[in-house]
């Protein structure tokens, strides 16, 4: 086989249910993956995108069937192959990697033994023989001590060393192609950036095939040679990296593109997100699916579904499905913004309050779990879960908390909400002192604070209606029936839903719509602080952009605080007035927002601005500051600088004393060798000070 024939071929695939036919769930998809190409495949969820990668390897769940069309691998047809050759054909020559590593392991089985089993299942090796080699895989993807890695359980691995070890199995029979479904979905932009590292080099130094399945058109922008973008279950867009990002031709493409947060979006400015909400394949509506949501709509587009045909002469390779698009003035001509959000002027950048002006003040808070000690002669140990923590929050601003998983980020937001009580320190909210309140006093003060949860649908009554759920804290307050059902329908409306959706139940809203009640739940009240909790890592990137255009209209529209808890340094920065980087339970940097990120001081926070994935910047991937190994365990933080051990620029100092945050007239940081600064962080890296 030559070095770029076709390794794997789809045409004209359909995937329907098994019982009713009619309802497609992949319809009429062709594409094709090169020997040693990497194929991006993007879409929202309920695309098709994972159901497709399933497909092709012979997982499809019960109940869904291929209906027609073909899937050859290297040139044998994969529809019409027995339950057995398929079986030889996974693991050996295809490698699948799971969107999540937790529910793909075997909870009871070690780390090593099932790395291993692909050999041993393909009979490529005995057990002693695939045990060695397990260990070599493991370290390869960069598991450290390998040896003793691979007699743990999943369970004693991180999220980051669970998704390498599901690439070690993948890789470990030597497949040629190797599909990845949403891999980094669930991981720290750290340990996201670890993986596509790890990937890019397979495909680099073992020429594997890749297929990269996302709903982040910057993710897969990054490395991938070509990108296929998928809506309603076909794909509506195809060509080559560069040449899709820079002239998309769909407008779902170009939606897609708006909607995400970048460097060059200033904050002021709302995103450009897609309304509504994607079609289920059920209902889906006449003409072209995308119809309803787009801004280019005409009449034929009502009528008849487009075709997937050559972009028009002049303007570049690749196939759209788009009956503007393929026009001779194509999507040029002006149209209405994507979304009608507007903010309005007063809630752009500021400089940090004074600490007279705040309306949330925490000094020296502390948190500490002790774990173990569950049998008598058992010694305790102590989580530093939040560890000396000093923040400030003025009124109408945002305060963005950021850091991987473990930081203490969410730990620290329950404090403030005093949903768990703080070991040491104190918060002062409203002027007065939170941790000293108890009983009435504490209840009457949660009206003004009021929590958005990470999971909308496990943080919702399922039994109850939406009307009941965003007029619980209303109840609670002893607000009026009459008055609570007039505020209901009134926030309902705010955000995006109407009265209508009040008879509805949680399981029969989407995602971003459950977060939306969520929303309305909390200002309800018309609180002054507003904590939410990872609220949009459950959801798409153009149901983010939703949220957070929802967010902003609500703290320009009531003068809301909010103190915004993510790991998305790009939804942050976008987002925030002030920015608070956390590690180990300490904040490392804290300040305006432009100004951290534009000139981090600390080499943290430029390692996690380096890490965010931004496919239409400049900068090359393979100058990313990568971070060195797996944030050390809490309950025995390193000496000193708790970043050291994985930090490029420690000095003797880092070892010997813990720096303290040093206020000064760039942002505060916590650090005994603060970076310079860097016009551009991927290139030629930080240096010291």
């Amino acid at each position: 086989m030559s070095p770029r024939d076709t390794l794997l071929r789809i045409d004209g695939l359909e995937v329907a249910v098994a019982r009713d036919p009619q309802y497609t769930v992949v319809r009429g998809l062709s594409l094709e993956v090169r020997e040693g190409e990497v194929l991006g495949i993007v879409g929202e969820s309920g695309s098709g995108k994972s159901v497709t990668a399933l497909s092709m390897v012979g997982l499809l769940p019960p109940g869904l069937r291929v209906s027609a069309g073909s899937i050859s691998f290297k040139h044998e047809e994969l529809t019409r192959a027995s339950a057995g050759r398929l079986a030889a054909i996974r693991g050996r020559h295809i490698g699948f990697v799971f969107q999540d590593p937790t529910a793909a392991l075997d909870p009871v089985m070690k780390i090593g033994l099932q790395v291993s089993e692909p050999l041993l299942l393909h009979r490529l090796a005995r057990r002693a023989q695939a045990e060695g080699r397990a260990v070599d895989g493991l370290g390869e993807v960069g598991i450290a001590a390998p040896r003793e890695s691979s007699h743990r359980f999943p369970h004693e691995f991180s999220g980051g060393m669970r998704q390498r070890a599901m690439i070690a199995t993948a890789l470990i029979a030597a497949p040629e192609l190797i599909i990845a479904d949403e891999p980094t979905t669930a991981l720290d932009v750290t340990v996201q950036a670890q993986i596509l590292d790890l990937l890019q080099r397979l495909n680099r130094d073992r020429g594997v095939s890749l297929i990269l399945i996302s709903h982040d058109l910057d993710v897969v922008g990054e490395f991938c040679d070509r990108i296929a973008v998928m809506y309603a279950g076909r794909i509506v867009e195809t060509g080559t990296t560069r040449d899709l990002l820079s002239e998309p031709q769909h407008p779902y493409t170009r939606a897609l593109l708006e909607s995400m947060p970048s460097k060059r979006i200033v904050r002021d400015t709302p995103l450009q997100a897609i309304p509504g909400e994607p079609p289920t394949p059920n209902a889906l509506p006449g003409g072209c699916p995308f119809h309803p949501r787009c801004p280019y709509v005409v009449e034929q587009c009502r009528r008849a579904e487009p075709s997937l045909l050559p972009n028009r002469a002049g303007i570049r390779a690749g196939l759209s499905a788009c009956w503007v698009a393929q026009r001779a003035q194509g999507l040029e001509r002006p149209r209405p913004p994507l979304s009608t959000a507007s903010v309005s002027a007063g809630v752009g950048p500021t400089a940090v309050r004074p600490a007279a002006d705040a309306l949330l003040r925490v000094e020296n808070l502390r948190r500490f779990f002790r774990v173990g000690a569950r049998l008598p002669w058992q010694r305790s140990r102590e989580v530093h879960a939040v560890d000396g923590v000093s923040l400030m929050l003025g009124r109408g601003e945002t305060l963005g908390i950021v850091g991987e998983s473990g930081c203490g980020k969410s730990t620290l937001a329950r404090c403030v909400l005093r949903l768990i009580e703080p070991d040491e320190g104190r918060i002062f909210f409203r002027g007065r002192e939170l941790t000293s309140l108890t009983g009435n006093a504490l209840w009457a003060m949660r009206r003004y604070m009021q929590p958005v949860f990470q999971d909308p649908y496990a943080s919702l009554n399922p039994r109850w209606r939406v009307r009941q759920i965003v007029a619980e804290p209303l109840s609670a307050q002893g607000v009026g029936s009459a008055v609570a059902r007039r505020r209901v329908d009134e926030t309902l409306e705010l955000v995006g839903l109407g009265p209508s959706y009040g008879e509805r139940l949680p399981h029969q809203l989407s995602g971003g719509q459950r977060q939306r009640v969520a929303i309305a739940r909390a200002i309800a009240c018309r609180p002054d602080l507003l904590v939410t909790d990872e609220p949009l890592s459950s959801l798409d990137a153009s149901i983010q952009a939703q949220i957070v255009n929802l967010l902003r209209d609500m703290q320009a529209q009531f003068g809301l605080s909010i103190l915004f808890v993510s790991h998305d340094l790009r939804v942050v920065r976008y987002l925030s007035t002030t920015i608070a980087v956390m590690y180990l339970g300490k904040v490392v940097e804290f300040g305006e927002a432009e100004a951290v990120c534009s000139n981090p001081r600390h080499p943290y926070t430029a390692a996690l601005l380096s890490s965010i994935p931004e496919a239409r910047s400049d900068h090359a991937p393979a100058d990313r500051i990568l971070l060195r190994g797996e944030a050390p365990s809490p309950m025995d933080p390193p000496s000193g600088c708790r970043f050291r051990t994985r930090c490029s620029f420690a000095g003797p100092d880092c070892e010997l004393r813990e720096p303290s945050l040093v206020d000064g007239p760039v942002p505060q940081v916590a650090c005994h060798y603060p970076l310079r600064e860097v016009q551009g962080l991927t290139h030629g890296g930080p240096g010291r000070t």
